[in-house]
């Protein structure tokens, strides 16, 4: 549907409407009906991917390119795609300007590169998924940390590399997030029952914890995935965001994890209330 002409300082529902839009093809933006320097931002980095004049205005025009915009990937809410990649490299600006360069998380990591793609876990992976994004000199320097733990001399080593958006955003919507929606719904009974949105809370927490339910150690870090199982098996996906905020239990000092689980849950709960 057209739209009127936006640029800096509107706002309303329909600069919500095209920040949605936008995310679509990557923005990471806020659907918060405001029209500030973010926004603008990320419509000129838009067109400009898109080969169209970067004016950082919405034209007439331009409403029939955004609503051809294809969802980034249609088995899950596209601002659920936009939470879980905001959640791995916190917006567009930031990746550009600190996360194209391959880094090293902490804790069991590898190095990691793109949006949250961990080369330690990933390492079978790797030639399919960015075969044909990366070049060979840039493909050649990755390779040796393929399935090895990260550390801060490989990300001293691989300081001169740049991963660009582009790139990134393809492997995570068209080849990552198919993949972990798999191993979500392998996962958890009546996946495909929720609503889209509720989806990706749980594709966000298999991608940052990925599926397994069994855990032999004393405080029992799987208990909150198979009480999530259960739940859904049972019907009760309204139980699903109590789990999600236990989880918090196993990262006491980690306030960023905690956050995200907190922010997972709110987001199921979102989902289970608009359906």
């Amino acid at each position: 549907m057209p739209g009127p002409q936006l640029q800096h300082g509107d706002r309303g529902a329909e600069v919500a409407r095209a920040q949605g839009l936008l995310n679509r093809a990557g923005a990471l933006l806020d659907e918060d009906g405001q029209f500030g320097p973010g926004t603008e931002a990320a419509l000129r980095a838009c067109q400009r991917d898109a080969a169209r004049p970067a004016t950082g205005i919405i034209a007439a025009a331009d409403w029939n390119w955004l609503e051809s915009l294809p969802p980034p990937c249609p088995e899950i809410a596209t601002e659920a795609v936009t939470f879980i990649a905001r959640e791995e490299v916190s917006g567009r600006a930031h990746y550009d300007a600190v996360v194209a360069a391959p880094c090293y998380p902490g804790g069991d990591s590898g190095m990691t590169i793109g949006i949250g793609y961990d080369l330690r876990f990933e390492g079978g992976q790797f030639a399919a998924d960015w075969g044909d994004r990366l070049d060979g000199d840039t493909q050649a320097a990755l390779l040796p940390w393929l399935g090895r733990p990260g550390s801060a001399e490989g990300v001293a080593a691989l300081a001169r590399l740049r991963i660009g958006w582009a790139a990134a955003w393809f492997v995570f919507t068209r080849r990552s997030l198919p993949a972990y929606v798999g191993k979500a719904r392998a996962a958890f009974p009546n996946f495909d029952t929720l609503p889209l949105l509720s989806r990706g809370a749980l594709v966000s927490l298999v991608y940052n914890r990925g599926a397994a339910m069994q855990d032999s150690s004393a405080d029992d870090r799987r208990l909150e995935m198979r009480q999530i199982r259960d739940a859904l098996a049972a019907g009760h996906p309204e139980q699903v965001p109590a789990a999600l905020l236990a989880m918090r239990r196993l990262w006491p000092t980690l306030r960023g994890l905690r956050d995200r689980r907190a922010r997972e849950a709110a987001l199921f709960q979102e989902g289970l209330e608009a359906r």
